[in-house]
């Protein structure tokens, strides 16, 4: 088959999209991306196989597009017109639509070209939104509505052919939303081997600095539902008990500030280390210091419903994942023996289950291995993907 996919970001690089199309290409389909550029990229070009057409947009400007899609038609607008320009000198059997926002097309897709549409749902997006600080503000209650969301997630996605989504807690809240009238498949963000360990540089500097300490990690965005605070006032009770510790925070986000101003007025200059943003092809290095994992998110429907690779990553790593009782999170790491569990915003009970692997390091080890083994024979991208290939198969 020829398919096209849809992304509104800009590509490469996204993990998810790129190892659904290199898995379909060794399948024998083709696949071409339709993506934006903000960069100034070739507006053609073939990349690992995967043929990509882009079409130069400011970032600011997209970025307001789907902000304002409820109540502003360009988004939907500039996304027809440049796929009935690409509908017009090539042809294709199906369209894969990364992501909600994009859905807004599919009826329009599906009358006008008669073309089958496969939804690809990374997140739950009415909830992802609805779940951000600024809807709460003035401006978003007189302008943004949250209940549309809702109302156009059931239609748009009624009209696609096929749904794709990450944990089955989130299949099982569509199936319900949908009124059971849609076939839906579970698709996790595990791990892709061939392109996780390609592009991994070992850092040694970073080994040595930290081999003397007791090293809790977390990796990923900063922002007020990934729960970082909790993970900074669990390490002001447990500096006095762990007298090695480091907590290393890596990444960005919107909550740097309020962050690391906590920590100075923790005084824990000397315990929690922001390394900022790191190329993914440092992550393994980082994960490898570590002596826990842990993902600290906020419970919500978004958070209960979801499948964070750097989960499968730490894993991967044989490290033991300390994660807050986020639903989809929680089961996998009870199921596979991985990990600990603290009550979702609990920084006291946080600091427990970290004393508790630091004062048992057989049982540290063990719940690494018990992750690692998971991984290599269910949590991967070789075995997970088949669910996709099923699709286009049939």
């Amino acid at each position: 088959m020829n398919i096209l996919m849809l992304l509104d970001n800009e590509f490469p690089p996204d993990v998810r999209v790129e190892s659904e199309a290199n898995s379909l290409i060794k399948q024998g389909h083709s696949v071409t991306i339709l993506s934006y550029n903000f960069s100034n990229k070739p507006l053609t070009e073939e990349y690992k196989g995967i043929q990509i057409v882009r079409f130069n947009i400011n970032k600011q400007v997209a970025k307001k597009a789907l902000g304002f899609i409820m109540q502003l038609p360009f988004y939907k607008l500039i996304w027809r017109f440049q796929i009935n320009k690409l509908l017009k000198v090539q042809q294709f059997d199906a369209i894969h639509i990364h992501d909600l926002p994009l859905c807004i097309n599919a009826r329009y897709i599906k009358e006008k070209f008669s073309l089958k549409v496969v939804a690809d749902l990374h997140e739950n997006y009415p909830h992802l939104i609805t779940a951000q600080p600024f809807m709460n503000s003035l401006f978003a209650t007189l302008f943004l509505s949250k209940k549309k969301w809702f109302q156009k997630e059931k239609e748009w996605l009624m009209n696609v052919t096929e749904i794709v989504c990450v944990a089955n807690e989130m299949k099982e809240r569509i199936d319900l939303l949908l009124d059971h009238k849609k076939s839906i498949h579970v698709v996790p963000n595990t791990i892709n081997f061939e392109t996780y360990l390609s592009i991994q540089k070992p850092i040694p500097e970073l080994k040595n600095k930290y081999a003397n300490n007791f090293v809790v990690m977390y990796i990923g965005g900063f922002n007020a539902l990934r729960g970082l605070k909790y993970l900074i006032q669990a390490a002001s009770l447990l500096k006095d008990k762990i007298s090695n510790l480091k907590v290393i925070l890596v990444g960005d986000g919107n909550s740097m500030n309020n962050l690391t101003k906590l920590a100075n007025d923790l005084n824990l200059s000397n315990y929690i280390i922001f390394e900022g943003w790191q190329p993914s092809n440092k992550v393994k290095a980082y994960i490898d210091i570590a002596d826990v994992c842990v993902i600290p998110h906020v419970k919500s429907t978004q958070a209960d419903n979801s499948s964070p690779n750097k989960l499968f990553q730490y894993m991967y790593s044989k490290k033991p994942v300390i994660s807050s009782n986020c639903k989809s999170i929680e089961k996998i790491i009870i199921q596979e023996d991985c990990g600990l569990i603290f009550e979702n915003k609990n920084y006291q009970d946080l600091a427990n289950k970290i004393l508790k692997l630091y004062e048992e390091p057989k049982l540290k080890k063990q719940l690494g291995e018990n992750g690692y083994e998971a991984v290599i024979n269910k949590y991967n991208w070789d075995t997970t993907v088949n669910e996709l290939l099923n699709i286009y198969s049939n």
